[in-house]
């Protein structure tokens, strides 16, 4: 007897489709279901196959054939993290319900960057041109390798990145996955890849320009897509796997995977080789939930040895005067890049808009400069 393993989570989100074995799939609380329409009762029970399928949600439940199935099932260790949006009218509804008299502080963060920046938000859902998808796709990488590199860390996505660079051209435009950007003026400062289900958005790869780190622009990524989100028709956000500080705040459904195996109910044979799978499958998941640990702990001391980023010191702001002749330096150009980060910072601090601020180089031997915006200054050194 064959053995079939599923990634039921990848094939529902990734792939769009939900594996033939399962006749239905019930949403939520059991009020809502899909009916699948690559199900065929005859071709699922002559395919006499054992079924081990993992990373199955708990609001995504598949329905088989009990006639004709028997089930095991191991909870996994690896948790889930959700955004249900039913009942919310908004994102900002939403962000009331669940940061109470923190909500203030998320949109707090939103109008403190489109006081800095001249923002506008854009998601390609259904229609998007080649070489804006490239361009878009090229921003998201060295996004991706610059946060890495910050984090010091390896990023999956990058590992596989010729393959999503092939896929999700076509996907975009079948409207089976979406593009989400975020631009300053007309440069992509967050880039979001998407998967889309039955009005369910998966946020699947997302980054953002690090220079502008004071803004927290994954909070405004989320509460942006949540209001697209809830504006198309969408009833969650997913967010995946993975045990992430911005998951637990945002999300208001935190759940575990389950693992089932299916196979034939009259047979002795799928009986026997569904119980071996059972114990091999369970002393996979003891063994992650060791090693989880583990990993955790050495993921944060590698942390600890990073040195990416430059440092620099502030002087605190003060009003601004006209009494200095220094040269003026074009902090977007290649050569002051490295002036990006702290001139953000400064944005951010003082509340200025990013059109009435200049930088000025004092030493360049020292490494010393001056922001001027209109009614604030700093001084910076290197």
């Amino acid at each position: 007897m064959k053995k079939e393993n599923i990634d039921y989570f990848f094939e529902v989100y990734e792939r769009g489709i939900v594996p033939k074995l399962f006749s239905k799939v019930f949403f939520f609380d059991n009020k809502k279901a899909f009916t699948n329409p690559d199900y065929s009762e005859g071709q699922v029970k002559e395919s006499n196959k054992m079924y081990s399928i993992f990373f199955i949600p708990d609001y995504l439940k598949p329905s088989f054939d009990k006639t004709f199935f028997s089930s095991k099932r191991i909870h996994q260790f690896f948790k889930g993290y959700a955004i249900f949006l039913e009942g919310f009218a908004s994102a900002d509804a939403y962000v009331k319900n669940r940061f109470r008299s923190n909500a203030k502080g998320i949109r707090r963060r939103i109008k403190r960057l489109e006081s800095c920046f001249t923002i506008s938000y854009k998601t390609f859902y259904g229609d998007i041109e080649k070489e804006e998808y490239d361009f878009l796709m090229e921003r998201l990488q060295k996004m991706l390798v610059r946060r890495f590199e910050q984090r010091n860390d390896t990023s999956q996505s990058l590992t596989q990145w010729d393959r999503y660079q092939k896929m999700y051209f076509s996907l975009i435009n079948e409207k089976k996955a979406s593009l989400f950007v975020v631009y300053s003026n007309d440069q992509p400062i967050v880039v979001s890849l998407n998967h889309h289900f039955q009005g369910k958005l998966f946020s699947a790869i997302s980054s953002y320009d690090i220079d502008y780190g004071k803004f927290s622009l994954g909070s405004v990524e989320i509460f942006k897509k949540l209001d697209w989100c809830i504006a198309n028709n969408h009833d969650s956000y997913e967010m995946g796997m993975g045990d992430l500080s911005y998951k637990r705040e945002w999300c208001n459904h935190i759940y575990h995977f389950e693992h089932q195996i299916i196979y034939p109910k009259k047979s002795f044979l799928a009986s026997i080789k569904a119980n071996i799978e059972y114990l091999k499958v369970s002393l996979k998941e003891f063994v992650f939930k060791i090693a989880y640990v583990r990993y955790k702990k050495f993921k944060a001391s590698r942390k600890k040895d990073n040195n990416f980023e430059i440092s620099y010191t502030t002087s605190p702001l003060e009003e601004v005067t006209k009494d200095f002749e220094y040269s003026l330096v074009d902090y977007t150009d290649e050569e002051y890049s490295f002036l990006r980060k702290p001139t953000f910072d400064f944005l951010y601090s003082a509340i200025e808009h990013v059109t009435k601020v200049k930088v000025f180089e004092v030493s360049k031997t020292e490494k010393r400069y001056l922001i001027v915006g209109e009614s604030k200054m700093q001084k910076i050194t290197f």
